[in-house]
């Protein structure tokens, strides 16, 4: 049975998951990421709004607002050597009645003064002239000029292949069945039949954060999911920043924002329920999205949508983000409880969680000379005739797409292509370049033809038929 010695093992491949990574990446450690899932940004993280919260609203004085103010000192300069697509494209909560205008004053405007983040009123004349397809009914709006909209997949590779540049080990494919405690470390059976004998365990698992602790003996906090439905579009929609609704007591409302990659995004529902795999769209949730968005910019009440989506962000029963070692055994420290702000906060939270880390024990010696910027991500990409178009709707040729598969982090999905390149998110989604993508997947990995998957374990596009 193989068995790796770690000093400190991520568990979780999402956003946050892979920022811990990151930043572990830059001392002098031996460092790994395991992931059940064949891909980073399978959970969570992969069906978001892409928006990078200030964290305006967020209740002062918790850790997650904590994480939202050191993430926003952090955003640019990652912006930058990440290359992430990213649009400071600003926000706006627009008050349709002077209820909620007196809302955002008691409440939005202080909330967010004590949060330490800028803002201000714009008047319905000066809202309607930067985003004309605003409802007339609208008095204005409390202008967030710092919010942002990026690509969350982006964001979670770049991490995870920055991290890979730096020495850190990803394994895809790869469930803790197990944890064994050890005097001086922690012993992870995974589902494949590895062992990983490790000093330390960042428990960054998403929705299953509170059964990670579990293996552990720690149960300090539960976790339920809160399914977010949306509706994609490709219609044009004369607005220029995120259009944001004043909330009420029982929900945050739904929003509409661009897209980095084109389109605007509407939703999401919040539903709570008990399946940590239910991400199944309905026509209850997708018309309640239209129709509210509809009150904010009334011409999205009829539009057309390419594609309907729904993803599960955790509710935590502590009410807040859990970063702490656990009471249980202090070599596994948490990063849970991890809400809609996640990708927004994950900077911040691999810098709480480092810190937790070394009071724990962990000695932090800086790398002298660590890769601080990801290369560009489609290189020359080896064979001839690279240029054939495969994704007819989105342009992408062949040599991008064998350029992704050549990158630090392996991709054996159809959606692992798609997320890297663009490929099937165009108005056809895919019914047309799946078949080669599948075919370039085959020639590229050790699986067979018959055993393509589209993103999650088991998804398999197509198996081979019985003789």
């Amino acid at each position: 049975m193989q068995r790796k010695v770690m000093d400190v093992v991520v568990v979780g491949g999402g956003i946050v998951g892979t920022a811990i990574l990151r930043k572990l990446s830059f001392y002098d450690l031996t460092v790994a990421l395991v992931e059940k899932q064949p891909d980073v940004c399978e959970g969570a993280s992969k069906a978001n709004s892409g928006i990078i919260h200030t964290g305006f609203d967020a209740k002062p004085q918790t850790v997650e607002a904590e994480c939202l103010r050191l993430s926003r000192e952090l955003w640019p300069d990652l912006v930058s050597q990440l290359k992430i697509p990213y649009i400071s494209c600003g926000a706006v909560m627009v008050a349709t009645s002077e209820e909620e205008k007196e809302i955002i004053f008691s409440t939005y405007v202080p909330n967010a003064q004590a949060n330490g983040v800028e803002v201000h009123w714009m008047e319905a004349e000066e809202l309607r002239e930067m985003n004309p397809a605003v409802s007339d009914q609208a008095l204005g709006g409390l202008v967030i000029s710092d919010e942002a909209i990026c690509d969350p997949f982006w964001a979670t590779r770049a991490n995870a292949e920055l991290a890979v540049l730096n020495g850190a080990e990803v394994l895809l494919g790869a469930g803790v069945e197990r944890i064994e405690q050890e005097v001086d470390h922690l012993r992870l059976v995974l589902d494949d039949g590895r062992e990983i004998l490790t000093r330390y365990v960042v428990n960054a698992a998403g929705l299953w954060a509170d059964e990670i602790a579990r293996m552990i003996g720690d149960d300090s906090f539960t976790l339920t999911p809160r399914k977010g439905q949306f509706l994609l579009t490709e219609e044009q929609v004369d607005i220029t920043q995120i259009i944001l609704p004043v909330p009420t007591k029982i929900s945050k409302g739904v929003l509409i924002s661009p897209v980095v990659f084109g389109g605007f995004l509407l939703g999401p529902t919040a539903e709570d329920q008990e399946d940590k795999w239910d991400r199944s769209t309905t026509s209850e949730g997708l018309t309640f999205v239209s129709e509210g968005c509809s009150k904010l910019v009334p011409q999205t009440r009829n539009m057309s949508t390419i594609r309907q989506f729904a993803g599960l962000r955790a509710v935590c029963s502590e009410g807040d983000f859990v970063i702490r070692p656990s009471s249980q055994n202090q070599r596994m420290v948490h990063a849970a409880g991890i809400r809609s702000t996640g990708v927004s906060a994950s900077p911040g939270i691999a810098e709480l969680v480092v810190e937790k880390l070394e009071q724990a024990g962990l000695m932090l010696d800086p790398k002298s000379d660590p890769t601080l910027e990801l290369p560009e991500l489609f290189g020359e990409a080896d064979g001839s005739e690279t240029g054939e178009i495969i994704c007819l709707c989105r342009s992408i040729s062949r040599g991008e797409l064998l350029g992704a598969l050549s990158r630090p982090i392996r991709c054996t999905t159809v959606d692992g292509l798609k997320r890297r390149t663009g490929a099937t998110l165009g108005e056809c989604q895919g019914n047309c370049c799946i078949p080669k993508i599948m075919d370039i997947l085959a020639e590229q990995s050790a699986m067979g033809p018959e055993q393509p998957l589209k993103g999650l374990r088991h998804s398999h596009v197509a198996m081979r038929g019985a003789k």
